[in-house]
C-alpha cells in the first residue's frame, strides 16, 4: 500500500525524502491552480497533457513487480517518478516500471527518471526509449530529467510570489544535498580583515556555527577579502561544524575523501587555533594569489558575497585566480 506525501514524512533515506519534497512541491503547484501542473508537464514533454482534475499524489505505491518512488495519478493519466540522488538508474528497474504502468487503465502513461546526471550521455536511456517504442508502441512517454532542469521548467510557469519562495526553498534543499551543479560555479567571498593571516597560514576559515550571516550557501571556491579586493582564492574542500570537543558534523564535502579523513584533517588544522564552540570550519585547499577588485565606493556590504564565475570556465582554483586577477566585482553582478 502506498503512502501519502507529508510535510512530516519520517523517511530516513535521502532518496525518499527528496521524492517526498518533490511531490509536495508539485502538489502545492497543483493546488494553487491545476493549470500550472498541466503547463509544467506540457513543457516537459512538448505536448499537451491536458487539464489535471482530481490528481492524487502518492509515494512507494506497489504496482505489479515494481515500486516507483512517486506516483501522480487521475482517471485520465498516471505518472510514475523514479528518483535517484546519484547517477544510478538501472534499466531492469525502469523496465519493471514500464511493465507495471502499461497495465494501468489511464489513457496517458508517463515514466520520469529524476536524478543528478553529472555526465552528459545521450545514449544513457536508449534501451528504455527503445522499449517504449517497440514494446508499448509509444503509448508510454518517458523522460529523463535532472533536478536542475526540473527547477528551470518550474520557473517558466510565472508562479505567484508565495510559490516562488517555496521553489527557492526546494532549490536550496537540492543544492545543499549536492543535487544541483549550481554550487560548482559559485565563489564565496568572505570579509577576512581580522583573520587574514590565520586563513593564509592554516588554510581554514572559522566562523560561529549558527544561522544569519554565518549560514553560507554551498560553494566550490573561497575568496579572502581584505582592503577592497580578493587577494587569495582556494577550493573549499569541506565545511565542518564542531559542536564541542566530541560532536562533529560535515555540512558539505566537496571532495572524494572519506568523512574520517575530512574530520581528522580539520582537527589537525585547528589544533593550535583559538576556538569558541560551536564553530564552523571551512577546510580549504591550496591558496592562490589574485587581485579581484572592488572598485565601487565603500567596503564590502555584509560578511560575504557570492559570485557566479561560470563564464570563466576555470578548471581549478589556480586557473580561477589567474582569470579573476585585475577584474572588477561589477563585471560579475
Amino acid at each position: 500500500m502506498g503512502k501519502e506525501i507529508s510535510l512530516f514524512s519520517g523517511y530516513s533515506q535521502k532518496e525518499n525524502r527528496t521524492t517526498n519534497y518533490t511531490m509536495l512541491l508539485l502538489n502545492l503547484i497543483y493546488e494553487e491552480n491545476p493549470k500550472y501542473l498541466a503547463q509544467l508537464f506540457t513543457l516537459m514533454f512538448n505536448e499537451n497533457i491536458g487539464g489535471l482534475v482530481g490528481v492524487k499524489f502518492m509515494q512507494q505505491v506497489k504496482k505489479g513487480n515494481s515500486i516507483p518512488d512517486g506516483l501522480i495519478s487521475q482517471p485520465s493519466f498516471s505518472i510514475f517518478i523514479e528518483t535517484k540522488n546519484f547517477d544510478w538508474f538501472y534499466n531492469k528497474q525502469l523496465k519493471n516500471h514500464l511493465k507495471s504502468i502499461s497495465k494501468e487503465n489511464e489513457n496517458q502513461k508517463i515514466l520520469i527518471a529524476l536524478g543528478n546526471f553529472e555526465a552528459q550521455d545521450d545514449n544513457r536511456f536508449s534501451k528504455i526509449i527503445k522499449t517504449c517504442e517497440q514494446n508499448y508502441n509509444n503509448k508510454i512517454l518517458f523522460k529523463a530529467l535532472t533536478f536542475e532542469n526540473l527547477i528551470k521548467l518550474i520557473k517558466e510557469l510565472f508562479l505567484p510570489k508565495n510559490l516562488e519562495d517555496t521553489v527557492l526553498d526546494y532549490e536550496n534543499y537540492l543544492n545543499e544535498e549536492n543535487l544541483l551543479p549550481i554550487w560548482k560555479d559559485l565563489l564565496d567571498v568572505v570579509n577576512c580583515s581580522t583573520s587574514y593571516n590565520d586563513i593564509s597560514n592554516n588554510q581554514v576559515y572559522l566562523c560561529p556555527a549558527k544561522g544569519g550571516a554565518y549560514n553560507h550557501t554551498r560553494c566550490k571556491y573561497f575568496g579572502i577579502y581584505n582592503d577592497k579586493k580578493v587577494s587569495k582564492i582556494s577550493k573549499i574542500k569541506a565545511v565542518i561544524d564542531l559542536v564541542d570537543t566530541e560532536e562533529r558534523t560535515i555540512k558539505w564535502n566537496n571532495t572524494n575523501e572519506s568523512s574520517k579523513n575530512i574530520i581528522d584533517t580539520t582537527l589537525q588544522k585547528v589544533t593550535n587555533l583559538r576556538i569558541n564552540y560551536p564553530v564552523r570550519v571551512f577546510l580549504l585547499d591550496e591558496l592562490f594569489k589574485t587581485n579581484f577588485i572592488k572598485k565601487t565606493k565603500g567596503g564590502m556590504l555584509g560578511s560575504k558575497q557570492y559570485f557566479n564565475i561560470s563564464s570563466l570556465k576555470a578548471k581549478n582554483s589556480k586557473e580561477l585566480a589567474e582569470k579573476l586577477s585585475d577584474k572588477c566585482w561589477i563585471d560579475f553582478k
